[in-house]
């Protein structure tokens, strides 16, 4: 039988989904079209379908839907306490719980907050313990022009569904080991070159947090400031930066799940020239936990390419991988970044590609 593949991607103006069929990729629909698409999540514990639209009028949006696009069902938005000092701005992620509570899931936002739902969908809760942290005074702005920090990536750790971790931009690296109740900044061995003292415990700007199926002590980081491994959990980082530069500044990550060594990233020639490095567009893969970095240029543009890929741009599923650009422009490889061809060119910018 011949596997169903298709593309998912959140673009600026709609909700675009792509289908593979006779090697070829086909345009199935378009939803929210003219919607600015924030985020889009497949929970794979029943194959729902989630979509955040933050609106410049309108503010964030959030629908589900149980049938594959067919029809979407709006929910009400996660809300601060109304003695809170913060009002939500925009969701920017949202992740699924464990695979045995599938009512469960968390949505991170705009500012730097983390919620929580235990009845799909129906309510929301702040964790507290996250946004009472007694460094949050610290927290700075984190991106877009915008003057608050975000919390952008969220990651329920494989084997116990109470640790957690976030990645608040730009705040840091922070994990709870009971559920989200309480929280602690586990930045050592990061470095925030944009601060007077680049090791501080909070301050920094991770871009992307994964970690693999195969080796769970394993934590692969793509931060403003590098590429970053751990093997305690992320409790310590590792600069795996290539040593001259190439890559090392870049928002997305993509890993091997049967492989804790390889991984790969899309960089941008640094954080004041956002664009590839000589305009000529490369994924840099590694297969030896960032000691060598491959570029894999084959089917890219390689003379005046100007494209950037954001946090969420970036997806792989075995040897498929796919990314989007702020331009854009969506790539498609099937033989795990060996070969790139185009899918469109056509398309406003991309924040969020995912394959199922």
């Amino acid at each position: 039988m011949t596997e169903r593949l298709r593309l998912i991607a959140g673009s600026d103006k709609g909700l675009l989904v792509y289908e593979r069929a006779n090697s070829r990729w086909e345009l199935k629909d378009i939803h929210f079209i003219g919607m600015p698409i924030a985020y889009f999540h497949h929970d794979e514990r029943n194959g729902s379908w989630w979509v955040a639209i933050n609106h410049k009028h309108w503010g964030p949006k959030l629908y589900r839907s149980l049938d594959e696009g067919e029809t979407f069902k709006e929910f009400e938005t996660p809300k601060f306490n109304p003695n809170s000092a913060y009002s939500l701005k925009s969701i920017w992620t949202i992740s699924h719980a464990a695979n045995d509570d599938p009512n469960k899931f968390y949505i991170g936002v705009e500012p730097a907050a983390l919620f929580v739902t235990v009845d799909d969908g129906k309510s929301f809760t702040e964790l507290q313990g996250l946004s009472s942290h007694p460094s949050r005074s610290t927290w700075q702005g984190g991106g877009k022009g915008s003057s608050s920090p975000f919390l952008h990536t969220i990651v329920v750790h494989p084997d116990d569904a109470s640790h957690l971790i976030v990645g608040i931009s730009c705040a840091g690296v922070f994990q709870s080991l009971d559920n989200g109740g309480s929280w602690e900044p586990t930045n050592q061995g990061l470095e925030a070159f944009y601060l007077p003292n680049s090791s501080v415990p909070v301050g920094h700007d991770p871009h992307s947090i994964k970690i693999p199926a195969c080796n769970t002590e394993v934590v692969w980081q793509q931060n403003h400031c590098g590429i970053y491994r751990s093997r305690d959990r992320g409790q310590s980082w590792t600069n795996v930066s290539a040593p001259d530069g190439r890559p090392s500044y870049g928002f997305s990550l993509v890993i091997a799940d049967a492989n804790d060594q390889v991984a790969w990233v899309i960089p941008a020639q640094s954080d004041h020239l956002r664009i590839p490095h000589q305009n000529k567009l490369a994924v840099y893969k590694t297969e030896d936990a960032g000691k060598s970095w491959i570029p894999q240029r084959s089917g890219l543009p390689q003379n005046g390419a100007f494209d950037l890929v954001l946090r969420a741009g970036f997806d792989g599923k075995n040897d498929h991988l796919a990314f989007g650009t702020n331009n854009g422009n969506l790539y498609y490889s099937a033989n795990a970044g060996e070969d790139w061809e185009v899918i469109s060119q056509n398309l406003s910018a991309i924040r969020s590609v995912r394959i199922i």
